[in-house]
């Protein structure tokens, strides 16, 4: 007796293998320093990152192109890194206008509000410099500054709706996802 008829009427999907939102890399160095570019938290940088980073930049490869997508990873890095502390501080700002459970709360002064437009200006301009080739790049940094442009728009009532745009996950333009992926 069969117990499963069903399995095989059933068709089976299967993902692609050898599809991935990663620029190719063959030097195994830089894949490895690319990578861990990718995997650490851009909010502050570690420094043997660092250095793992520059040795495989300094490396002697014929892998010019790879070597490439870890330079662009490291910028993006590096100014995520900057640009965090910026809406860290811009954050802080907000928590110490209004008190430590919102007591103060009142209409934001002119410099704050100007500085809000900048910061969403400044994230939105990053966001749309990244070419349709630098998929992966767009999502780690709108992860990395999504989460801190979240903590601020939480703090703040009345914001323009392209603040609604401002996203946690890193989802817009899933590149390699199973959504874009599957058949």
């Amino acid at each position: 007796m069969d117990l499963l008829p069903f399995a095989v009427k059933t068709h089976i999907r299967s993902f692609s293998s050898d599809i991935s939102a990663l620029p190719q890399v063959t030097d195994l160095d830089v894949k490895n320093a690319l990578k861990d570019v990718l995997a650490a938290d851009w909010e502050e940088l570690p420094e043997p990152l660092q250095a793992d980073v520059m040795n495989a930049l300094a490396k002697e490869t014929d892998d010019k192109a790879g070597q490439e997508a870890l330079a662009n990873a490291w910028r993006a890095a590096e100014a995520v890194e900057q640009f965090s502390g910026v809406l860290e501080s811009l954050r802080m700002e907000l928590d110490d206008m209004t008190g430590q459970t919102g007591e103060n709360v009142r209409p934001l002064p002119e410099e704050v509000q100007d500085a809000l437009r900048a910061a969403y200006t400044r994230y939105s301009n990053y966001l749309d410099a990244f070419g349709p080739d630098e998929t992966y790049l767009r999502k780690k940094v709108e992860t990395e500054l999504g989460r801190h442009m979240i903590f601020i728009k939480m703090r703040v009532s009345g914001l323009d709706a392209e603040w609604g745009k401002v996203t946690l996950l890193g989802t817009s333009g899933l590149s390699g996802s199973y959504i874009e992926q599957r058949s």
